[in-house]
């Protein structure tokens, strides 16, 4: 040992019930796989479905992520793509957004987030005409979203050390970094006419499903302005019920094994849904994905505290989730190195509690499905009792 360590180093802990509670919450994968299948996309300059019969959507071909319906729609739509249109991001957030969607588990916690972002589970307070005029409104979202090193100690070496670190193939994982409502923004965007005639067709598709007393809220899920997908979520009965109710989160350190209580707020919705993502150590949830160079840039960007929206946004998330906190702790080096008891400081980033093991959320009451997807739940798990036998 030549010195003292001036630099940190990081190391990270699993928390022992880590695959425990993941494999409690987690829906299979051919679940997430068959709902994958039900996308349908859309034309990114008009809108139009490609489930209509008289609708052929092509890929662009110069990034394969965006789709038109016709030669004039993407003609229309090229001056606001050509600057994102590169084939650099590889397959994108796209495949990833539909993981998110299909799953029962995630979509029901971010329709809670939905309900807490618009205060839909207040509006029982209304005149049921008033109510259900809200309700029926048009509802739009914006979620950053990033894609992070799956080791919480390749994360904090890229935000801490910028151009000095670097590593090759990196495994990603999707983190959810914040929500707000375009409304809330300075000053206040307007939907697109493209997401507006994305939501009608898929408010008419909720009231043919019957549940026209239901909001639809369009969610545009944005990855540092370079790539966006835009999905409309129905927001369920179970999802306001959980609102109303409230009821915390439940954390567990795997440092100190002290337990904390997280009110539930959309915040603390996000990073139970990231933990939850960050202990799929297999992929079940289909939400890993190779770390690109623009994903490594915004980790460094908010290293250097950039001041530009989605850094900020990361900083943010990195603030109000246990798992970037980092713990010093003292060494005391062996007895025949030399060094007497000089002590070395290292960083212990308490991240990797969940995804590797250093923290454990969990709700006090387990998520809810809706009846149609508990059904579907109980048949794949059926399914999968007689493929054991």
């Amino acid at each position: 040992m030549a010195g003292l360590q001036s630099e940190p180093v990081f190391h990270s802990a699993i928390h022992r019930d880590r695959d425990a509670q993941f494999r409690a919450t987690a829906p299979p994968k051919r679940i997430i796989k068959e709902k994958r299948k039900e996308t349908v996309m859309c034309c990114t300059n008009c809108g139009k479905l490609g489930d209509n019969d008289d609708v052929d959507l092509k890929k662009c071909a110069g990034c394969k992520l965006v789709h038109y319906c016709s030669q004039q729609c993407q003609k229309e739509n090229w001056p606001r793509h050509k600057p994102n249109c590169s084939s650099d991001f590889g397959e994108g957030i796209q495949p990833l957004i539909k993981s998110v969607t299909a799953n029962p588990m995630l979509s029901y916690h971010l329709q809670i987030c939905l309900v807490l972002e618009f205060s839909l589970h207040r509006l029982h307070t209304l005149p049921a005409s008033k109510r259900m005029t809200v309700l029926r409104a048009p509802l739009f979202a914006h979620v950053d979203v990033g894609i992070e090193p799956t080791k919480i100690t390749e994360f904090m070496n890229l935000y801490t050390f910028k151009e000095e670190w670097d590593k090759d193939d990196m495994e990603g994982m999707l983190q959810l970094h914040h929500l707000s409502s375009p409304r809330s923004w300075v000053p206040p965007r307007t939907p697109s006419s493209t997401n507006l005639a994305i939501w009608k067709q898929a408010r008419e598709s909720a009231d043919e499903d019957g549940a026209d007393d239901c909001a639809v809220v369009m969610v545009q899920f944005v990855n540092n302005f370079k790539q966006a997908i835009s999905c409309p979520i129905v927001v369920g009965e179970d999802a306001l019920d959980a609102a109303t109710r409230a009821e915390p989160f439940i954390m567990c350190s795997a440092l100190t094994g002290r337990e904390t209580r997280k009110p539930l707020s959309i915040g603390s919705c996000f990073e139970y849904l990231n933990t939850h993502i960050r202990s799929d150590t297999k992929n079940r949830l289909l939400l890993r994905a190779p770390m690109r160079e623009s994903d490594k840039e915004l980790i460094r960007d908010a290293g250097r505290n950039k001041d530009a929206h989605a850094p900020q946004m990361l900083k943010l998330k990195m603030s109000r989730e246990s798992v970037y906190v980092s713990h010093p702790l003292v060494v005391t080096p062996a007895s025949g190195s030399g060094h007497g008891q000089a002590h070395v400081p290292l960083q212990i980033d308490a991240a990797q509690r969940d995804v590797e093991g250093e923290q454990v959320q969990r709700p006090e009451a387990a998520p809810k499905m809706n009846r149609a997807e508990r059904r579907r739940l109980q048949r794949e798990q059926q399914k999968e009792m007689k493929h054991r036998k």
